[in-house]
């Protein structure tokens, strides 16, 4: 295994800096590991970190990063730049940085059109109706930065697919064009599945919001801690309520066909403090991506 290591001494740190790059390893964090970063270095890209006990800080881009049960999460928004460093201070006053770049992605321009059955979320809304999708974007948007801002840790690190099968009608990242009008890039993906079909959580957490809106439909916000949550919309049920508890892979809602929907479908959204997440890429947590051991020299 190729390992390149750099010194230099620092006017602004007087302690040892230490650059070290390493290849995909396959393994969970072992008995002389000190750091793991596992999942997805891309654009829209969650990653888990793990640390071990000589571990006192981390610093993810010169930023604090909080850290519970020696893990934390690290997470890149569509347009996320693409170099960043990630820094850990051990209880010895040691200081170790890995810098790493990420991938980029491509996204797709998508033109939808919605029936006339629906051409009241295409037309101009009244004064009325735009009173309405006014209040509810606040108050989602009031939600989300309770979410960022508290401490409360829920996630853990296993991560179950909202639902079970189905097509993806449409991918996170892509430039919407309904009824020929632009729209902002998709901030999730889409799920298409029969209507009843069940919606589970993707992970332990709060309930955040549980409602019934315009555009959204019903729809259920969990809060998972780390400032990280998910949301599941265009439901045709929803079977949780406000400040309810729930498990990675319990039944919050039914498949729907609420709100701003082309069809019976499942949009599936991840944020992380307030950046957008793809929810496809969860199925890579498991690969590690840095891998940072022991100097038993």
């Amino acid at each position: 295994m190729p390992i390149l290591l750099q010194r230099s001494a620092s006017d602004r740190i007087m302690r040892t800096f230490k650059i070290i790059i390493f290849l995909l390893l396959p393994i969970l964090l072992g008995a002389e590991d000190i750091f793991l970063l596992c999942g997805s270095p891309e654009q829209g890209g969650l990653m888990l970190g793990k640390v071990s006990n000589d571990v006192e800080n981390v610093f993810f881009d010169y930023k604090p990063i909080q850290i519970s049960d020696n893990q934390f999460f690290i997470g890149f928004d569509r347009d996320e730049k693409l170099n960043h460093i990630i820094t850990f201070v051990l209880k010895n006053g040691e200081m170790i940085s890995q810098k790493f770049a990420i991938k980029a992605q491509k996204y797709d321009i998508q033109e939808i059109t919605l029936p006339k059955s629906k051409k009241q979320y295409y037309e101009k809304p009244d004064l009325e109706l735009t009173a309405r999708i006014n209040s509810e974007a606040r108050i989602l948007r009031k939600t989300r930065d309770k979410i960022v801002s508290n401490e409360r840790i829920n996630i853990c690190d296993k991560f179950s697919r909202a639902v079970i099968g189905g097509h993806i009608s449409s991918v996170f990242g892509s430039q919407r064009i309904i009824n020929k009008v632009p729209k902002r890039p998709h901030n999730g993906i889409d799920i298409v599945k029969p209507i009843g079909t069940p919606v589970m959580a993707m992970n332990a957490g709060i309930v955040a919001l549980s409602g019934h809106y315009f555009y959204n439909g019903k729809f259920v916000l969990i809060d998972h801690g780390y400032g990280l949550s998910s949301i599941y919309i265009h439901l045709s049920e929803n079977l949780v309520e406000l400040g309810d508890s729930v498990q990675t892979g319990d039944i919050i809602g039914k498949l729907g066909d609420t709100g701003r929907s082309t069809g019976p479908h499942l949009h599936w959204g991840i944020d992380f403090n307030g950046k957008r997440l793809d929810p496809q890429l969860l199925d890579n947590m498991d690969e590690v991506f840095i891998r940072i051991r022991k100097d038993n020299e």
